[in-house]
């Protein structure tokens, strides 16, 4: 049996971990999965190939706030979904991102990952924002949003470009955020 690598997250039900290149075809296969790609505007899936993602995954390794990770049932290993944390860009706006398997859906493992994502950032970077920006037709992933205490302040549609335009379909969204000032003020042990 290959060793566990350490989490990066630790919740109740889940052990996140940094993926591996063990991990690439498992991603691959959640990602060329319609029902989890079309609502972030890839109806056939991501295109993409074991190979790029086994790259992406080297080329992230020490990258802990860009690397893939995979998010695990504590209990017995099933792997349920895939994560990214996000590095805070020049504004100190930090989005996350959650790929779920259809059938761990409805079962508040979203909520549960997302919360502990937001208070990772909070905890161990200088981010001053958290931002989600769901699909304005994916209601799962917008109540996430509102039970971690992010507030929408807009909408917006993302418009392909380039290479995209060939895969991608235009995305309308909202924009979801939570502030550090916030966050520390809604919960009780945050560690600001």
């Amino acid at each position: 049996m290959i060793p566990r690598e350490p989490p990066v997250l630790h919740t109740r039900r889940l052990y996140v971990r940094p993926a591996s290149v063990r991990d690439a075809a498992w991603i691959r296969a959640l990602w060329r999965d319609p029902r989890i790609t079309t609502f972030v505007g890839f109806p056939h899936g991501i295109p993409t190939s074991v190979r790029e993602i086994e790259a992406q995954i080297e080329r992230d390794r020490d990258r802990p706030l860009n690397r893939l990770l995979i998010a695990e049932r504590s209990t017995d290993g099933t792997l349920i979904g895939e994560a990214k944390l996000g590095e805070p860009d020049t504004d100190g706006v930090s989005e996350p991102d959650i790929k779920l398997l259809p059938v761990h859906w409805r079962q508040g493992f979203g909520r549960e990952l997302w919360r502990a994502m937001i208070g990772h950032l909070f905890r161990t970077t200088d981010c001053q924002a958290v931002q989600g920006t769901p699909n304005v037709a994916n209601t799962a992933s917008t109540r996430m949003m509102e039970a971690a205490g992010m507030r929408r302040i807009c909408q917006s549609v993302f418009e392909p470009t380039g290479p995209l335009r060939d895969s991608m379909t235009t995305v309308s969204h909202f924009v979801y955020r939570i502030t550090r000032k916030d966050w520390s003020r809604t919960t009780p042990d945050a560690a600001t």
